[in-house]
């Protein structure tokens, strides 16, 4: 799988999730699901290099599903601080946005793959 694909679906898939779970479990206005949404997209383009170069950086060393969690669990907090410090969001739901979004986009690309 190329770096190019597996970002685009990981902006699809986690874009959608985010915007789902504000959608349907949130009331907020439509500008601020957009700037929701903004976000998501920012904070899966800012670490998906990260987590590309960490997964080649990483495979001599570890087995994959080491590499695998080592590596989400940082894109998770990471992702989770800038849903904090950009949507007002609390540190909970913060990183549990970013724990599904994550979790689900990990799980397509390893159905895709």
């Amino acid at each position: 799988m190329s770096q190019l694909f597996a970002l685009s679906i990981s902006l699809v898939t986690e874009v959608f999730v985010i915007f789902l779970l504000v959608y349907f479990t949130l009331e907020f206005s439509s500008l601020e699901i957009r700037r929701i949404l903004i976000v998501a997209f920012a904070a899966t383009l800012f670490t998906h290099t990260f987590a590309w170069q960490s997964n080649e950086i990483l495979l001599p060393y570890l087995v994959f599903p080491l590499r695998a969690m080592l590596i989400e669990m940082i894109v998770v907090i990471v992702e989770g601080v800038i849903y904090r410090i950009f949507t007002g969001f609390s540190w909970w739901q913060s990183l549990f946005l970013s724990f599904l979004a994550n979790a689900t986009s990990f799980l397509v690309g390893l159905t895709i793959y």
